[in-house]
């Protein structure tokens, strides 16, 4: 069970790091140290590069460690949970095509940047608040879509698992941590989008309309 514990630890450290930088702290300390208009342009893509490398390291480290079989899931079950990551990563895609995948990534915000142009977002967030497509439907699709894709796998392992419940952790406190800043982002706007919208579990009767 070493396995077990060092993959969560090492998924809730990365977790924690990951929420620590998106801080209203730390991006004022980037702000102050970069000048405004340098934070505004860079620190989205800095800090989607950073993260991915971190991710890359955390996914080596885990798949360096001993670990053990739990269970395996065969035939038409494993069939359907596979549909089900498939489904999951498509509502990610659309997600990030709402959004733009300039935008999403941060290149949009340095490309501006480097032209002195406007650049699309406070820093972080993207540009316009999104509330089309799975937006329309609940406040944080991709935060769904991405606990579906980790728990709809057919085989397990004791580190799998310690890796879906650290995530999925990691999920919610980032949806709540999300919450914060998109309300010093849009304000009174999110205000109203949230109060009609719920966080996970879509209300297809009412379809986000308020």
């Amino acid at each position: 069970m070493k396995g077990f514990a060092i993959t969560f630890l090492a998924v809730a450290a990365y977790g924690a790091l990951h929420s620590l930088l998106l801080t209203a702290p730390v991006r004022r300390a980037a702000a102050g140290v970069l000048g405004e208009a340098a934070y505004r342009g860079v620190f989205r893509l800095a800090y989607n590069v950073l993260a991915t490398a971190l991710l890359i390291v955390l996914l080596r480290g885990i798949a360096a460690l001993p670990d053990r079989g739990l269970v395996r899931i065969g035939g038409m079950a494993a069939a359907g949970l596979w549909s089900l990551r498939l489904a999951g990563l498509a509502v990610i895609a659309v997600c990030v095509r709402r959004v733009g995948l300039g935008r999403f990534l941060g290149w949009e915000h340095f490309r501006a940047w480097r032209r002195g142009e406007a650049v699309p977002g406070p820093g972080m967030e993207a540009g316009e608040l999104v509330v089309e497509g799975p937006y329309r439907y609940v406040r944080h699709p991709m935060y769904a879509a991405g606990a579906v894709v980790v728990w709809a796998q057919p085989v397990w392992t004791w580190n799998g698992l310690a890796f879906a419940l650290a995530a999925t952790l990691y999920l919610w406190l980032g949806s709540l941590h999300e919450e914060r800043r998109m309300l010093e982002a849009f304000g009174n706007a999110y205000r109203r989008y949230r109060h009609r919208t719920p966080a996970f579990v879509p209300r297809f009767s009412r379809s986000g309309e308020g």
